[in-house]
Formats: structure tokens, sequence, C-alpha cells
């Protein structure tokens, strides 16, 4: 009996004690790791990603706070949890105890219904009371409307414009015989692992104001300086499959890809363009004709540009591969006559590059050539290289005219740490003035719209 009695006076002891060390005082309140969180551009409809603060005790000692209270829960769109636990007002005493030197988790969440307001503003507050205190966290986030597509196929001619936003889910098929017209400043939202697959044709019809775009549909950040929207694999692939014909894209945005563009035994045209970020190769042609002028590739796991028979024509563009995601695993650029997958050599017609910068952080050199013998006789193999600048070491020839041989380009500015790159040139780089002025009668401009001198230079940018 009196073990008992003793064991209940200690405990008693022990909890008055720790009340008596909870700090009561209205100067001995919780910091916030932000004051405002916000939390970017959502799409309608979609929940945003967790994100994440914390309410920290400074004080010497342990305090307890009143509430944790999301102000509109019923009605903003904002969502709560705290250390662990869902919901819109915690009140309990013993939950809400900081320890000196110890800190709370509060995690918050936002969906936001489409209503057809188009861009619309959002706001709430997470109240924190404390020693007779409150204090409030702002959370603001802003809500796009778009239309939402799923596994939607084109069956007959389509044009999308008016500056339209478009989310699609798992696939956008257009089929054979059909064409998808993209213009006026059109965006496609590609969720994760949707592919885009042209049996028929795709047009980007783009202007130098108002370009198409073709990105994942993530709209959050990753870090505080890298927005999701420069990663790769945000969403699949873009296939111009051998059934389709006439593909063309004009001022069009296309980013964040899985293995690239794939074009099958077809024809696709771009001009002016600006294509980035393939966790695979960024553009593979196989067996197709192609032209690429004034466009920027840049950033790809594999190569920029593989290409394995066909005939194409490459000029004024820039091939710059920083890619930091992963690790790179082939040069910026390769050509061949091997088809792998059938193990025959297929012919290589033409590959003409023009006025282009060929450049990477990784490989010198960064072209890679394979010519592979067929069982029987020679396969065509025809390459050539003209007033191009290229990362590797070598000497003119009949495939090599008047080249820059592994002369830095000096882009603008390559912020690895920070992820950012500009491949504009500075004004000291050896591609200004260096390139063929033969092609001016076609190619009068450059990617922004600017005239080209007389003498041009090598690269998409004047």
């Amino acid at each position: 009996m009196f073990k008992k009695l003793l064991y209940i006076c200690i405990s008693v002891f022990l909890i008055l004690s720790c009340s008596d060390d909870i700090a009561t005082s209205p100067d001995m309140q919780p910091e916030a790791s932000c004051d405002t969180l916000k939390m970017g551009t959502l799409l309608s409809g979609n929940s945003s990603p967790t994100y994440q603060l914390k309410l920290y005790n400074r004080n010497s000692r342990e305090i307890q706070l009143s509430s944790i209270i999301l102000r509109n829960a019923q009605t903003s769109g904002f969502r709560m949890n705290v250390d662990g636990m869902n919901g819109t007002s915690f009140t309990q005493p013993e939950f809400l105890r900081i320890a000196s030197g110890d800190s709370l988790f509060v995690f918050v969440e936002a969906t936001f219904p489409q209503k057809g307001n188009g861009i619309e503003k959002h706001t709430d507050y997470i109240d924190v009371s404390c020693n007779g205190r409150t204090s409030s966290i702002v959370l603001e986030a802003t809500s796009k409307d778009v239309r939402k597509l799923s596994a939607y196929v084109v069956t007959k001619d389509e044009t999308w414009s008016n500056a339209e936003e478009i989310q699609i889910y798992d696939s956008l098929v257009i089929a054979q015989n059909a064409t998808l017209t993209l213009t006026d400043s059109v965006t496609l939202y590609l969720h994760d692992k949707a592919d885009v697959i042209v049996y028929g044709s795709l047009q980007c019809n783009g202007t130098l104001d108002r370009p198409v775009t073709i990105r994942g549909d993530r709209t959050d950040w990753m870090f505080d300086n890298l927005p999701y929207d420069n990663l790769p694999a945000q969403w699949g692939n873009l296939y111009l499959r051998k059934e389709s014909k006439d593909n063309r894209f004009t001022h069009t945005f296309i980013r964040g890809m899985s293995d690239g563009i794939f074009v099958d035994s077809t024809d696709a045209e771009f001009d002016c363009c600006h294509i980035k970020n393939s966790s695979g190769s960024l553009i593979t042609g196989f067996c197709s004709t192609m032209s690429l002028r004034n466009s920027l590739l840049s950033n790809a796991s594999g190569s920029l540009l593989d290409i394995v028979g066909g005939s194409y024509d490459i000029v004024h563009c820039t091939l710059a591969n920083y890619h930091f995601a992963s690790v790179m695993t082939q040069e910026a650029l390769r050509i061949s006559n091997n088809d792998t997958i059938n193990k025959v050599a297929v012919p290589l017609h033409k590959f003409e590059i023009t006025n282009t910068v060929v450049w990477g952080r990784q490989f010198v050199p960064d072209i890679a050539i394979e010519y592979v013998k067929p069982a029987e006789g020679d396969s065509i193999f025809s390459y050539r290289f003209d007033h191009c600048l290229l990362h590797a070491e070598g000497t003119d020839d009949n495939e090599f005219i008047e080249s820059k041989w592994n002369e830095d380009p000096l882009f603008v500015n390559i912020d690895e740490k920070n992820y950012t790159f500009d491949f504009h040139l500075q004004k000291e780089s050896p591609c200004i003035g260096a390139g063929n002025p033969v092609v001016l009668d076609k190619i009068k401009t450059d990617i922004e719209g600017k005239t080209r001198s007389a003498t041009p230079t090598i690269g998409c940018y004047e």
C-alpha cells in the first residue's frame, strides 16, 4: 500500500514539475519557418505537392500551443496536416507541446476546382495561438483552368488555337489521315508518362510572339531554384510513326520528355524550335527525311540528335549538352547507318549540317560517326559539316569544311549549380561572323527574328 501511494505521489510530482516547466509568458512564442507559403500555379483539379512548414521553439523552456487552425478550410481549397494528423483545427494541449530547441511539422496541400474563371488567386491562413497571442502564416496559390483530355484520339482534322491550355492524360493519338494543328500560343500539359503518338499529321504553327508549347503538367518547384518544368521525364515521348506525314514544328517549345522525339521513317520539319531536357536522346531520326533550322537543342542524357539512315538538313542550329539530371551516356551528335534492331545497314543518303554549334561538357569528341559495312556491297553513307563549331579535335577534309575545332563557343551563361543556361553568345565568341553566307537566301533571320549579317554567326542566335 505504501509503495502504491509513493508511486502516485511521485507521478503527481513529475506531472506538476513538467507543467511548471511550460513557459506561459506572452513573449514565449513559436517561430514559423516562413511568414508566407507560396505554392505557385496549379492546374485546376490537380492536387499540389506537399509543402512543409516548421514551428520552432527557440525559447529556453517548453511551450504549449493553444491551437493551430486553418482559418477557411471549408472553402479555400487548402488542406493541413500537423505532425502526421490530418485536420483543420488542432486544440489538444498534449499534442501541441514543443520542447525547447525542438519543432512541430505542419504540412500543406491544395486542390482547386475548375470554375471556368481562367486564372484565379487563392489565399488562406494558418492561425497559431500560444500564450494568449495569435500569429498567422499566409498560404498563397494560383489556379489555372485547363481543358482535360484522357486517351484522346484525333480522328478528323482539328485546330486548337486561341491560347488554349490542354492537359493530356494517358495519351494523345492522331489517327492516320487526320491532322491536328496547334497555333496561337496553345500549350499542351502532358501528365506523367503520357505520350503523343502521330499516325496522321501534327502541325505546330507557332509564331515568335505566340509560340506553341508542349511540356509536363507539373507547375511547382523541386527546389527553390529548380522548377519541375526544367527537368526531364515529366511526361512520355513524342512519336512520329512511319504512317505519318507532313509533320511541322515552327516556333515550338518542347521540353521535359522521357525519351524525346522519335521520327520513324517519315518526314519532319523543325524551324525556330526550342527542344530540351530528355532522360534519353532528345531527337532520334530513323530512316527519315528531316530538316532543322534556327533551332536550339539542349540537355539530354542521350544524344541531342541521334541519326540512323535517311536524309537530313541542319542549318544554323545550336546543339548544347549540359545535362545535369543523370549521367550523360552518348555524344551530343551521332550519325550512323547501323540499324541495331534489324541488324542491317541502312543508307544515310544525306546528312548536311551547316553553320551549327555542336558542344557539350562531357565528351570530346562530342560527335560519333559510325559506318557499318553491309554483308554485300556498300551502303550509302554521305555526310558533310560546313562552317560548324565542333567539340572535337580534327582537321578539315572533304567532309569537314571551314570547321572551328574545339574552340569554346562562349555561351552567355552556364550555371550548372543553379540549373540555368543561356546559349546566346558572348561578343568574343569565335562563332560570330564565321558562318557560310550561302544559306542567307533561305535563312535571313535567326531564332529570335534578328536579321543575320552578311557574314552570319554560327548557331541559332545571330
